[in-house]
């Protein structure tokens, strides 16, 4: 018997099925690779503009109030351009010190004659702005977090001080991440061919021996370093300066100078930027300022002194003894006495700490910072501690090597920390007041008027952010505030005080006042562009 499966006829293939026409099926080709190009595009477009709105966002640096840690400028790759975290910090808060992008809390609006905002109060205190017709910018800028909401504190030399648990005030102290990125190296030894700010006297001398600072010390004499210790800060630019007492009109000189290459010759005389006694320093441009109100000569701005200070140094030769004094005047000094066969740290009389570790060949940094002294060896702390605080106003700032024998210093340089200058509501504002009630009175231009009302009427506003609930005398209304335990502020609860480092050209919170939680936007990550300034933000 045959099989059946054998002999039976092969089975039909199975029907191809026929695709269900689209809805676009009907449509030319052309017009169909049109559709997808744009589904395609507005679907990136989404994506990127929700990563922008939630997750993370490039902003460009637009003013120098944060230099150096950001450069700042108007001009495309002249200014450093961040990422913008917008996502994390929700959950983990703005802390202490972070880079913080936010909200500018004052009303402004599109200016019409090409400025960058203008104030959408007039000075007669009106607002100008519209809900449809002329709505409210929103400018965005960037500082550094330096009190949180619910701190008791005051500035004072250069330094945040913190009300603690028992009470007393501290100097806030940063992360050591965030220190090591805003030390500001202000002399660096060969930097400038022939530039040797040192001086000796009773028998001691300084030299430059083949890039090695030369210390020959003599019993009782000194070497003095003679850079004056103020609050400068130009970033390697061009600038103009003119020999005080400078004439009227007199436009001056433009050189190139730095921190740490000072000296130029102007007119056949020679000079340096650290001598605001003598010479007139001026930026070229205030473009990139947050406010021209500041001008561009730098002295009246820079004229404070600092007192938190790091000399950083190999110790290459040491014959006998020597001692590095930091020092206020003469009623502050920390000492560092070195011999070859040990150390020992001293301030204002007593010992702190001694060691019986070489110095030779390690490199060390001695530093005063935030009402601290320590020492480290090859970037390891090997002493420190608190001392209480000084004033570098009163009592000048100096740095001097004294002992007896012979001390090499190799890629020796000092360094200064971030220092928060007297301004806005940390200072007497009534010469400011009248001038500028005088200069509103004398402007013809709108927005120049209102500009200068806003500066004026900011004094005595600013003023009753920090004393809230105390109605202000005329004379309490231009008065120095927050700068003692006496003065004290108590931040809001939902209040953030953010302040440049670069502070004698930040238009900041002194100005202003507080940033409410809502302003904030993120924290700077990383500088993305220029590519020769990639670094991470600290």
């Amino acid at each position: 018997m045959s099989d059946p499966a054998a002999t039976a006829a092969p089975a039909a293939p199975a029907p191809v099925p026929v695709p269900t026409p689209g809805p676009e099926d009907h449509l030319p080709g052309w017009q169909q690779w049109i559709n997808q190009f744009c589904e395609n595009w507005i679907f990136a477009f989404l994506v990127a503009m929700a990563i922008r709105l939630f997750l993370i966002e490039a902003y460009g640096i637009p003013t120098a109030s944060m230099e150096p840690m950001l450069y700042g400028d108007p001009g495309f790759l002249k200014g450093d351009h961040v990422v913008v975290d917008k996502l994390v910090w929700r959950f983990t808060g703005i802390s202490r010190w972070d880079v913080t992008v936010f909200q500018f809390p004052l009303a402004e609006l599109e200016s019409r004659s090409g400025r960058d905002a203008r104030p959408a109060v007039d000075d007669r205190g009106e607002r100008l702005d519209r809900p449809f017709t002329r709505p409210p910018m929103c400018r965005n800028f960037v500082k550094r977090a330096v009190v949180l909401p619910g701190d008791v504190f005051y500035i004072a030399g250069g330094n945040i001080y913190l009300k603690q648990a028992d009470g007393t005030f501290a100097a806030a102290q940063k992360p050591e991440h965030v220190q090591e990125a805003v030390w500001q190296t202000i002399w660096q030894h060969g930097a400038q061919p022939g530039y040797l700010p040192w001086e000796g006297s009773g028998g001691c001398t300084v030299a430059d021996a083949g890039g090695t600072l030369r210390l020959s010390l003599a019993a009782g004499g000194t070497c003095s370093f003679t850079q004056p210790l103020r609050n400068l800060y130009l970033k390697p630019n061009p600038v103009r300066v003119a020999r005080l007492p400078a004439a009227p009109n007199e436009s001056g000189d433009i050189v190139q100078a730095s921190l740490v290459a000072p000296q130029f010759r102007a007119r056949g005389v020679e000079g340096n930027i650290w001598d605001l006694d003598h010479w007139q320093i001026s930026r070229l441009t205030s473009a990139d300022l947050d406010s021209g109100s500041h001008g561009t000569e730098l002295n009246p701005l820079m004229d404070e002194w600092v007192g938190d200070l790091r000399l950083v140094a190999q110790v290459a030769r040491l014959e006998g003894e020597a001692a590095i004094i930091l020092r206020l005047g003469s009623l502050r000094a920390w000492i560092l006495h070195l011999r070859a066969d040990g150390w020992r740290l001293e301030a204002d009389g007593k010992e702190l700490a001694a060691g019986k570790e070489s110095p030779l060949g390690r490199t060390i940094a001695f530093a005063h910072l935030d009402d601290r002294v320590s020492l480290r060896f090859d970037g390891r702390e090997v002493a420190g501690a608190m001392v209480a605080p000084g004033d570098a106003q009163r009592n000048r700032p100096g740095l001097e090597i004294t002992g007896s024998g012979t001390l090499d210093l190799a890629g020796a340089h000092l360094q200064r920390d971030l220092h928060y200058s007297a301004r806005g509501f940390l200072c007497d504002d009534s010469a400011s007041f009248k001038r500028y009630s005088e200069d509103v009175r004398k402007v013809a231009d709108e927005e120049g008027r209102d500009t200068l009302a806003r500066h004026r009427d900011l004094i005595r506003q600013v003023r009753e952010q920090m004393r809230p609930g105390v109605t202000l005398t005329a004379a309490q209304a231009t008065a120095p505030w927050g700068f003692s335990p006496e003065t004290a502020i108590t931040a809001p609860a939902d209040g953030y005080l953010l302040l440049g480092d670069n502070s004698p050209h930040s238009w900041d919170a002194r100005m202003w006042g507080w940033v409410p939680a809502r302003n904030l936007r993120g924290e700077a990550l990383a500088v993305l562009l220029p590519p020769w300034r990639w670094r991470i933000v600290r």
